[in-house]
């Protein structure tokens, strides 16, 4: 899930329609529970749109999740 600085979400790299944690969970549906979710934000993404992701996640019943992380060099280029 890719969150943007705006709140938008994009779900393998499909737009989801709203932003709430229903519309999220919806588009997250037919992972498995062994599915692996990777959550990728933008840097001025707010916390509450992560939040959001993890509540959908569980919602959709997923529960391996890692956050994406880049390196500080790699920031600031």
């Amino acid at each position: 899930v890719a969150v943007a600085a705006d709140g938008r979400y994009m779900v393998n790299k499909v737009p989801v329609a709203g932003r709430s944690v229903t519309d999220l969970a919806q588009a997250m549906a037919g992972g498995g529970a062994e599915s692996v979710l990777i959550i990728s934000a933008d840097a001025n993404a707010s916390h509450q749109s992560v939040v959001t992701v993890m509540e959908a996640a569980r919602r959709a019943g997923l529960v391996h999740i890692t956050i994406a992380t880049q390196s500080s060099a790699a920031a600031t280029r």
